[in-house]
């Protein structure tokens, strides 16, 4: 998915044509404005003070003790962004703000919005991963207990857009009764492949730092019934046995080759005969394949965590050698840039 400089009229569209537009400027200022603007409406309540109804922006400032002058310039940038409309002196939701913004909407992304002042400081690494090839271990340098909430509520708003997804698309064992779910923070996603497979239950192994978090987020999921929490090392601690089913989500992109060649092997001894290990990732492209923009997200984990984003091709290798069957992967269309990768014991 493309993210660029997108003219609007025939006289920009002509100047760009011409090369008379500044292009590195627009990438380089104006990105950064509207994702900052983006996260000072979340912060100062912005968008929840408009909620449902059209305000004015006199109103806006008054409720919530802002400078008049530079909230309109703010509401601007978010009317030109998409996420709000304007009506003469008057600002309303877009259906994209409505979806996305507001408490318990559709696809709530409120939490990343907050999560994203974390990782501005992340970005600011970059000159030095470029230069040293060695990038930062998010999960080690988060020290403060906000960063780590912040965090998994951003994730788990962005599972909940996977979770039906991947319900649709596992094979899960007939009459399963446990999933291991490495990672998997709050359960969200293996308590989809419950819901739709009683009885299984779930298993998350995470961190014991994200742990606490984690329960409290299920909890108020509405499940914590199927999802039972312990704190662990995917690497070295004990991930139990006799699981018929093992989900692997947005996780071994945080991980070098060796280390998920053997976290593939671990969980292969932890699966029952014909048991089965679905990994959802964002895919790389092949290096020999034009850039695209998931190369971004490849670039972001490579700061975030020393590794990577792989390709298809990567994880069927690994799952192979660890002894997995019947490897298969797929990219839902309807998932842009993902892969699904599954393996049998």
């Amino acid at each position: 998915m493309r993210y660029g400089v997108i003219p609007e009229g025939i006289s920009e569209r002509v100047a760009l044509l011409l090369g008379r537009v500044p292009v590195p400027v627009i990438d380089s200022l104006y990105g950064i404005i509207r994702s900052r603007s983006l996260m000072a409406a979340v912060t100062l309540g912005v968008f929840e003070a408009i909620g449902r109804e059209r305000r004015s922006v006199n109103v806006l400032a008054k409720r919530l003790s802002l400078d008049e002058e530079c909230l309109d310039l703010l509401l601007r940038v978010l009317v030109h962004s998409g996420y709000l409309t304007k009506k003469g002196e008057s600002y309303a939701l877009s259906t994209l703000g409505l979806r996305t913004m507001l408490p318990e909407s559709d696809q709530e992304l409120i939490a990343f919005m907050r999560w994203n002042y974390t990782q501005w400081t992340f970005v600011e690494r970059m000159e030095e991963l470029i230069s040293t090839g060695h990038g930062l271990d998010f999960h080690a340098v988060m020290k403060e207990r906000g960063d780590w909430e912040n965090y998994q509520r951003a994730m788990l708003e962005l599972a909940r857009v996977d979770a039906g997804t991947l319900a649709r698309l596992v094979p899960v064992p007939k009459s399963a009764k446990r999933i291991l779910d490495l990672g998997g923070s709050h359960g969200l996603l293996s308590a989809a492949l419950c819901r739709k497979h009683p009885p299984m239950k779930s298993v998350v192994i995470d961190l014991p730092e994200a742990i606490g978090t984690a329960r409290e987020l299920a909890r108020a999921e509405g499940i914590d019934d199927i999802v039972e929490h312990r704190g662990g090392d995917l690497l070295n601690d004990d991930l139990g046995s006799g699981y018929e089913a093992a989900l692997l989500s947005n996780v071994l992109h945080h991980f070098r080759p060796n280390a998920i060649a053997k976290i593939s092997r671990r969980v292969r001894d932890a699966l029952t005969p014909g048991g089965i290990l679905a990994i959802w990732e964002i895919e790389a492209p092949n290096k020999t394949d034009g850039a695209t923009g998931t190369d971004a997200a490849a670039l972001y984990f490579r700061l975030t965590s020393s590794a990577r984003a792989y390709h298809g091709n990567d994880y069927r290798k690994w799952l192979k050698a660890a002894g997995f069957s019947n490897v298969s992967i797929k990219r839902p269309r309807l998932c842009p840039g993902y892969i699904l990768v599954l393996g049998t014991v």
